[in-house]
């Protein structure tokens, strides 16, 4: 009688009413067969059979041995007691939200396969954004938040760390966060950060730099002190081959824009991109000839020149272009262009509609500066020198939808501290890592969003 109380108060908790509610019509024939006459005694029926199943020990014997999908042996007798089969089940489990799919994993093998499915459906492989607050007097006083897109929810994730927190962090195109100190240089690219590099810190001591990584290579530009004799000092260091080397400086960037508040980063399989933020001035930088450019050199990247301020990323393996036009006490619009790699002629592929892009405005009505994180084919925009909230799109879509989502974790102390955006696309088996492994905790919380078509 403990244990189902206990499970009781887990689905309670873990698995909100909606999940029920909304596929109320399908289960219609599945209560009368097993004789339920409420969503209270469906959930009761599930929550017993997981108690029956042991979900939790199975989860404490497969924390120390990472089995792969076939090591979850059942029995004849435990699959006969899973009552839910083919459309229905994949129905329950297409509205469990994302990191509740790890415990369902392991309720039977048709729970696995229904699982497997809906992680297959592109609509819920949609990538996270990660938000991290981190205390500027205190930088080990760090919280994380994700949003998941997919599932329409916010989490907190709390648990241990091994990150020593020695400078303040930092992000760099979109999924890669560092830290630098004059002694050691530490980041980590994994979608949720669980695996920190440590390294050497580079030659030339830098406040402020670009980074980022290409292939093996990592590449560390700008940001240098007052004090050092070029600002446009560019250092690589190649994993595959440890070690520091000085490249080609940045050229064609003014001075006083050497530095990752001023400059837009996006990075390919094979080079980096820079852009400056309010020139619109382009360039691009070969780590494998450790030059600039070629024969192409820098130039403005602007396809109107109503632009005012934009920023770059790479989407589907596609360079776009993020634009305000108009000005900063008077934005007019917010563009979406894809860039030609080859020729860097642009093309206009989407629209921030006109109440989204007022939201973005300050109580002023101002606007003088945008954010981007991007990963897959989706892009999140947001302001965040006054978040607020978080607007995003799907570029992929035939038909553009915007959305945007509230920041329900802000409040006036949070306000006041640092945020580091990163965004990755998370599957199964890092929830699983995050969960066994790093012992993380996902408090999940609905989110509040306005769809815009």
């Amino acid at each position: 009688m403990e244990q189902t109380k206990e499970t009781t108060i887990w689905m309670t908790r873990n698995w909100p009413h909606a999940i029920f509610k909304s596929c109320k019509n399908e289960w219609w024939l599945s209560f009368k067969k097993h004789h339920l006459h409420s969503l209270k005694d469906l959930s009761n029926l599930i929550c017993s059979q997981i108690s029956h199943l042991k979900v939790t020990q199975q989860l404490k014997r497969d924390k120390k041995k990472m089995a792969t999908e076939n090591r979850y042996p059942e029995t004849e007798n435990q699959e006969k007691q899973t009552p839910f089969h083919g459309d229905l089940l994949d129905k329950i489990v297409s509205h469990i939200p994302t990191i509740h799919l790890v415990p369902s994993f392991y309720v039977s093998k048709s729970w696995q396969r229904a699982v497997f499915s809906c992680v297959g459906n592109p609509s819920r492989s949609k990538p996270w954004l990660i938000i991290y607050v981190q205390s500027r007097r205190n930088l080990s006083s760090t919280t994380t938040h994700a949003y998941d897109p997919s599932s329409n929810v916010w989490m907190k994730i709390t648990g241990p760390s091994n990150v020593t927190y020695t400078s303040p962090l930092r992000s760099s195109h979109s999924d890669t966060l560092y830290m630098l100190s004059p002694s050691k240089f530490s980041l980590s690219s994994d979608p949720l950060h669980e695996m920190w590099l440590d390294v050497v810190g580079p030659r030339v001591w830098r406040t402020d730099p670009i980074v980022a990584i290409v292939g093996s290579c990592i590449v560390v530009a700008g940001g240098t002190c007052d004090f050092e004799d070029d600002p446009f000092t560019v250092e690589l260091y190649d994993t595959a081959c440890p070690g520091w080397f000085t490249c080609q400086p940045i050229h064609n960037i003014p001075k006083d824009s050497a530095a990752s508040i001023w400059l837009s980063v996006a990075v390919s399989d094979h080079k980096m991109y820079l852009l400056e933020k309010n020139s619109g001035t382009f360039c691009s930088f070969d780590p494998s000839t450790k030059t600039w450019s070629g024969d192409i050199g820098s130039f403005d990247l602007r396809p109107d020149p109503a632009i005012y301020f934009s920023v770059i990323g790479f989407v589907g393996g596609r360079l776009i272009l993020v634009g305000l036009m108009g000005d900063p006490e008077n934005a007019e619009s917010l563009r979406i262009w894809e860039v030609n790699c080859d020729r860097f002629n642009c093309e206009e592929v989407g629209k921030m509609p006109r109440e989204m892009l007022d939201m973005l405005k300050n109580e002023n009505s101002t606007l003088l500066s945008i954010d981007i994180s991007v990963a897959e084919n989706f892009i999140y925009i947001y302001n965040s020198s006054e978040l607020r909230d978080i607007f995003f799109c799907d570029l992929s879509a035939r038909v553009r939808q915007w959305s945007s989502v509230q920041c329900t974790f802000l409040n006036d102390r949070v306000l006041m501290d640092r945020f580091v955006f990163t965004c990755s696309k998370v599957n199964l088996d890092n929830l699983r890592k995050a969960s066994w492994v790093g012992s993380k905790k996902f408090k999940v919380e609905l989110a509040e969003t306005v769809l815009i078509q």
